[in-house]
C-alpha cells in the first residue's frame, strides 16, 4: 500500500523547493528569474544527467571482463542484415511489453512482414491515413495527437509510479535537449565503453521526458541506434522484469548511479550474442 496522497504531495513539494532553490536569489518572474529558469541549468545542476562520474569509471574497471567478452563475441559473430531484421521484431515487442503493452511476438512479426512490403514514404506523402483505432485508449483526442508529433511537451508531467521523480518544466526542455545532443555528440571523445554510453543516453532522455508520449520507447530507440552504429547488437530486454528496469532508471536519475542499468543492458547484450 502506497503513502497517503497528502504525504506524497508534501514530499514532492519539498523536493521541488530543494531543486529550484537557486531561483530564490532573484525576484520571482523577474528577467533574471526567467533567464535562469528557462536555461534548464537549475534542473541540470541538481541531477547532473550529462556528467560522467568516478563511479562510472570504477564500474567499467570492475566489469571490464564482461565488456571485453562482448567485444570478442562481436568480432567472431558477424551482425547479418537478417539478424538485425529479426531483432527489430523482438525489440519492438519487448519495448512495448516493458511498458505494459500486451502485443505478442507473432503480432510484431506480422506487422513487420506487412510493413516491409509497402513504400511507406510514398503512402504517407500521397495519402492521409486516419490514426489506428487503438489510439482511442489515449486520454487525448485524435486531433490533438495529430498536431503534437515532433513537438516538445508544453505541460507539466509527473511519473505515475514515483511521486519523487521530477521531470523538468516545459520551459526548460529546449535548452536541456541542446545539452542532450551535445552529450551524445561528445561521447565519442571519452574513455567509456559504448554500451555504458548508450545506457546513459537512454536514461538522460527518459528523465528529460521531452514529449507528450512515447518517451520510454524513443529513449530505448536512441540507445539501440547508438549500439548498432557502434557495431553492437541492441539490448532487447528479454529477461528483465519491468519493475527492475524501472528501478534501474530511477537509481540512475535520483541516486546518480547507473550500475543497475549497466548490469541489465550488459547481461541482455551478452545473452543475445551467445544465442547467435
Amino acid at each position: 500500500m502506497g503513502l497517503p496522497k497528502t504525504i506524497c504531495r508534501t514530499q514532492r513539494r519539498a523536493l521541488l523547493d530543494e531543486i529550484y532553490a537557486p531561483l530564490n536569489q532573484f525576484k520571482k518572474k523577474s528577467k533574471e528569474w526567467y533567464e535562469l529558469f528557462n536555461s534548464g541549468k537549475v534542473w541540470k545542476d541538481y541531477y547532473h544527467p550529462f556528467e560522467w562520474r568516478t563511479k562510472d569509471y570504477e564500474y567499467q574497471e570492475k566489469n571490464i571482463h564482461h565488456l571485453k567478452e562482448i567485444d570478442n563475441l562481436r568480432t567472431k559473430i558477424p551482425t547479418m542484415k537478417s539478424t538485425l531484421q529479426n531483432m527489430i521484431v523482438n525489440f519492438s515487442q519487448k519495448s512495448c511489453a516493458i511498458e505494459g503493452n500486451t502485443l505478442e511476438l507473432s503480432e510484431s512479426q506480422e506487422i513487420w512482414d506487412r510493413l516491409r512490403n509497402y513504400d511507406l514514404d510514398a503512402l504517407l506523402i500521397h495519402e492521409k491515413f486516419p490514426l489506428p483505432s487503438s489510439i482511442s485508449s489515449s486520454d487525448k483526442p485524435e486531433e490533438e495527437i495529430i498536431e503534437i508529433p515532433g513537438k516538445f511537451r508544453t505541460m507539466v508531467m509527473q511519473s505515475y509510479g514515483d511521486h519523487l521523480t521530477v521531470y523538468p518544466y516545459p520551459e526548460e526542455i529546449p535548452k536541456l535537449m541542446d545539452e542532450f545532443i551535445n552529450f551524445h555528440d561528445e561521447s565519442k571523445n571519452i574513455d567509456i565503453h559504448p554500451i555504458m554510453i548508450s545506457c546513459r543516453l537512454h536514461a538522460s532522455l527518459a528523465h528529460i521526458h521531452p514529449f507528450y508520449d512515447g518517451n520510454g520507447r524513443v529513449s530505448r530507440l536512441i540507445m539501440a541506434k547508438y549500439l548498432i552504429r557502434n557495431g553492437y547488437l541492441p539490448a532487447i530486454f528479454h529477461q528483465v522484469k519491468r519493475e527492475d528496469y524501472i528501478d534501474s532508471l530511477r537509481k540512475t536519475q535520483k541516486e546518480k548511479d547507473a550500475s543497475m542499468l549497466y548490469d541489465i543492458v550488459i547481461s541482455e547484450i551478452l545473452s543475445s550474442y551467445k544465442e547467435e
